[in-house]
């Protein structure tokens, strides 16, 4: 294996890696061990093409906004912190290695994101047998729990079960997609391999967030293959999976305990317009952290409006803020739980960037998102699959993560807009040619 293909190995597997942290706790940041690898990434980029373009304009325009604004308001604020400078040095850096990695294997999305769904498979394998060690009464990790189902969560090599499954999400999608349109049977068996692990991994780490992605897994699929449109028969068939969603969701409720708690009190909190101490008081943590971190970004974001008080700033903005809302015992029995990234990349933005941010960021994926666009093209569906199942680790993310660049987001950030620019440009040239044969014939 060459250098380049085991640093392009080195480079995707990094999505994984976020629990692998050098010095942890010593160290007045987190210094993961694949800033090593983006390092000597990024320094191949340069030696192998000799450029110094290190990112597109139009990223540089947008991040460039948001720094300044960021700048701004931190001094006017006098709220300029050593976590400031740490976001603006990480979005720059993970940015910019993973869009030099890309360029230097010529931007081929699509063996790059195969790539990353046999590696989601491997790390899939590790979690499963952590899950049989689990049953047999092995446990290789002291932070293992017992659910309400009568499993163990999987925490797998990636620290924490939600991380797992998210990580896990665009290559269940794909995986799934390309089991369900029945390709050439070595194929297909291959991809219900792949499917099956994955799938089996992600139901095991038992994350009431990431299960939102099956849903929105299930609408994509009901959508490309035309069970929502009015234009086609299949529609007819739309109750159907209605009933079975509905039955599945009440299922998981009934079967298990902790994520009816979860969504329930969630629920509950976000429902209410003045959710009372009383009611505060009985949520579990998870739920808290999600409803605390709102509470006081609302409360930047009221400030702020249309920057926000900076990338950043939101851990500030929580110690600071939290005693208005929350008596000295919810932090006794909570924790500051999430407040560096305020538990949601929705909530985070909000709170940091503003209109500003939250625009920036939306647009990029709505116009980004290959909804038909190359369906119906054999070479170019995997890009739509690919496109589509980025959208949906978006929307997880928005709810339940903050953090910028951890989990490989900046990878997925430019295969997502990658793929739809290759499907554009490749309908383009198909149309272009089309037309020449047609005024070819013409001529003739």
């Amino acid at each position: 294996m060459n250098f380049k293909k085991l640093i392009s190995w080195a480079m995707v597997a990094s999505v994984f890696m976020d629990d692998f942290i050098i010095l942890r706790h010593k160290l007045p940041f987190d210094f993961y061990y694949y800033y090593l690898i983006f390092a000597i990434s990024i320094i191949y980029y340069i030696k192998s093409s000799g450029s110094i373009k290190l990112i597109p304009r139009w990223f540089i325009a947008s991040i460039s906004l948001i720094i300044l604004s960021t700048l701004v308001v931190t001094l006017i604020e006098d709220s300029y912190t050593l976590s400031v400078t740490k976001q603006i040095i990480g979005l720059l850096f993970t940015s910019i290695a993973y869009y030099t990695f890309l360029s230097y294997n010529d931007f081929e999305v699509r063996r790059i994101f195969k790539m990353y769904v046999y590696l989601a498979t491997f790390v899939a394998l590790e979690g499963l047998l952590e899950e049989v060690l689990n049953i047999a009464g092995i446990h290789i990790n002291d932070k293992m729990k017992l659910t309400s189902a009568g499993f163990y969560r999987i925490y797998g090599i990636m620290g924490e079960p939600y991380f797992l499954a998210s990580s896990l999400i665009p290559a269940m999608y794909f995986a799934f997609y390309k089991t369900t349109i029945f390709e050439k049977i070595l194929s297909n068996y291959k991809n219900i391999t792949i499917l099956t692990i994955i799938t089996t991994c992600f139901i095991f780490t038992f994350s009431s967030a990431s299960f939102l992605g099956i849903g929105a897994i299930f609408f994509f699929w009901l959508y490309n293959k035309k069970y929502l449109s009015f234009t086609s028969w299949k529609i007819i068939l739309l109750p159907f999976f209605v009933i079975i969603l509905g039955i599945g969701f009440a299922n998981i409720q009934k079967s298990w305990a902790e994520f009816n708690i979860k969504y329930t009190q969630t629920l509950t909190a976000f429902s209410n317009n003045n959710t009372s101490k009383k009611e505060v008081t009985v949520l579990n943590s998870s739920s808290f952290a999600l409803y605390s971190n709102y509470v006081i970004a609302k409360h930047s974001f009221e400030s702020w409006p249309l920057t926000g008080t900076g990338i950043g700033t939101h851990e500030t903005n929580y110690r600071k803020y939290f005693s208005l809302f929350f008596d000295k015992d919810f932090m006794i029995r909570y924790g500051a739980f999430n407040m560096a990234d305020a538990n949601s990349l929705f909530i985070r933005l909000l709170s940091e960037t503003g209109l500003l941010g939250l625009s920036l960021f939306l647009t990029f994926m709505f116009r980004f998102l290959l909804l038909k666009k190359g369906y119906n093209y054999n070479d170019l569906r995997d890009y739509l699959l690919i496109n589509q199942a980025i959208f949906i680790l978006f929307i997880v993310r928005l709810i339940r993560t903050g953090n910028y660049f951890g989990n490989g987001f900046f990878l997925f950030f430019f295969i997502y807009y990658l793929s739809y620019k290759i499907v554009s440009r490749r309908i383009a040239e198909k149309r272009n040619e089309k037309k020449k044969m047609i005024m070819q014939q013409m001529v003739k």
